[in-house]
C-alpha cells in the first residue's frame, strides 16, 4: 500500500495541498519564488499534512481551518529542513540537490528565515491561541533538538537515552503537533488533543528509528540519499548505539577509532554495517520501532472504526515496513 492509497479518505484535500502551499509562499522577489518552487517541486511524502487531514477526519470532518493548519505545519517543517541542510552541510535530499548546494548557505539561511516568518503569519491567521501554544512548544523542542544534534555529532559515545531525547525533539515534536493541529481544527477537546499528542509522539519516534535504520540497510536508489550518509555526517543512531553497547571490547574499540577520526570510505561504512548486524543493532532497532508503533496505535483504540482510523493504522504500518 502506498501513501496515495492511505490518503484516500482525505484525497481531495491531500491532492490540492501542493497548489495551496505554493501560493502561500508567493513573493515579489523572483529569487524567492525560484527557490520556493524548487523546494516544492522536490516534495516528499507530505506525511505531516496528511496527519493533519486524517486526524481532523478522525474527529469529525476536514474543514477550511484544517487546510490552514496543514499549511502551517508543512511551512514549519520545510523551514527546518532548509536550515538543517545548512547545519549538516548536506548536498542531497530525497535524491536532489539541496538549496544550499545549488545556491549557497547565505541564501539558504535567509530562505529558511523567510519560511519561518511566513509560518508565523500563517499561525496568526489561524486565530487560535491553543494552536499558537502547540506550535510554539514544538518549535522550541525542534530547535533544542538541532542543538543537541550538533553536540552529539562530536561524540562517538552517544547513549541510547541521548538518542531518544534527540529524536523526541527533532522528529516526534512536529508529528505530535501535526496530529494535535488536525484535531484542534475540528474541535478543542482536551482528551482528543491528549490522544493525538500521544499518537503523534510515538509514531514520530517509530518513524525516525526506521529512517535511521534504513540509512544502514537501504540503497541510494530507494532512499534518495547515499547509504551510510548519517555515518559520513558523524551521526550515531540507535542501531550503532546498541551494537556498541553489546560488542566485546576489541571490536568496539576498532569501530570507535573509525568514528572518532571520521567515516569517509565505502569500506569503512561496510565494516560498520557488518559490525551493527553482528551485534544485533538492526534487530534491536527494528524491535524498538515496532514497540513505539504499537504504542502509537494504542491511542487510537478508543475511536470507533472509520476510514480515517483505518488509514492512520495503515500509515503507521507502512512506516514500519517501508524500504524508503
Amino acid at each position: 500500500m502506498n501513501i496515495s492509497e492511505i490518503a484516500e479518505p482525505v484525497k481531495e484535500y491531500f491532492e490540492n495541498f501542493d497548489s495551496v502551499f505554493i501560493k502561500k509562499f508567493h513573493s515579489q522577489v523572483p529569487l524567492v519564488d525560484k527557490v520556493v518552487n524548487y523546494i516544492a517541486g522536490k516534495r516528499g511524502k507530505r506525511l505531516r499534512p496528511l496527519l493533519v487531514f486524517l486526524t481532523a477526519q478522525l474527529h469529525g470532518s476536514v474543514l477550511a481551518k484544517t487546510m490552514n493548519a496543514a499549511i502551517v505545519v508543512e511551512m514549519f517543517h520545510t523551514a527546518t529542513l532548509v536550515h538543517d541542510d545548512v547545519v549538516d552541510g548536506s548536498n542531497m535530499r530525497r535524491g536532489s540537490r539541496t538549496v544550499n548546494d545549488i545556491w549557497d548557505n547565505k541564501i539558504s539561511i535567509l530562505i529558511g528565515d523567510l519560511l519561518f516568518s511566513k509560518t508565523l503569519a500563517a499561525i496568526v491567521d489561524l486565530q487560535d491561541n491553543h494552536a499558537v501554544a502547540i506550535l510554539s512548544a514544538a518549535a522550541e523542542r525542534i530547535t533544542e533538538g538541532e542543538l543537541l544534534q550538533i553536540a552529539f555529532t562530536t561524540k562517538s559515545n552517544v547513549s541510547e537515552a541521548d538518542y531518544f531525547d534527540l529524536i523526541n525533539k527533532k522528529t516526534a515534536a512536529l508529528f505530535s503537533a501535526a496530529c494535535q493541529m488536525g484535531a484542534l481544527s475540528v474541535r478543542d477537546d482536551a482528551t482528543a488533543l491528549q490522544n493525538m499528542s500521544g499518537f503523534g509522539e510515538n509514531y514520530g519516534i517509530a518513524f525516525q528509528i526506521m529512517d535511521d535504520l534504513l540509512d544502514y540497510l537501504g540503497d541510494t536508489h530507494t532512499l534518495g540519499k547515499p547509504t551510510g550518509n548519517d555515518l559520513r555526517e558523524g551521526k550515531v543512531t540507535l542501531p550503532l548505539i546498541h551494537a556498541l553497547s553489546t560488542a566485546h571490547a576489541d571490536a568496539r574499540a576498532e569501530i570507535l577509532s573509525v568514528l572518532e577520526r571520521g567515516v569517509e570510505s565505502s569500506e569503512e561504512i561496510a565494516s560498520i554495517v557488518k559490525f551493527i548486524s553482528t551485534y544485533s543493532g538492526v534487530d534491536y532497532a527494528l524491535s524498538e520501532a515496532k514497540k513505539y508503533a504499537a504504542r502509537a496505535l494504542e491511542f487510537l483504540q478508543s475511536y470507533p472504526d472509520s476510514p480515517a482510523k483505518k488509514s492512520l493504522i495503515e500509515l503507521v504500518d507502512h512506516s514500519i515496513s517501508r524500504e524508503k
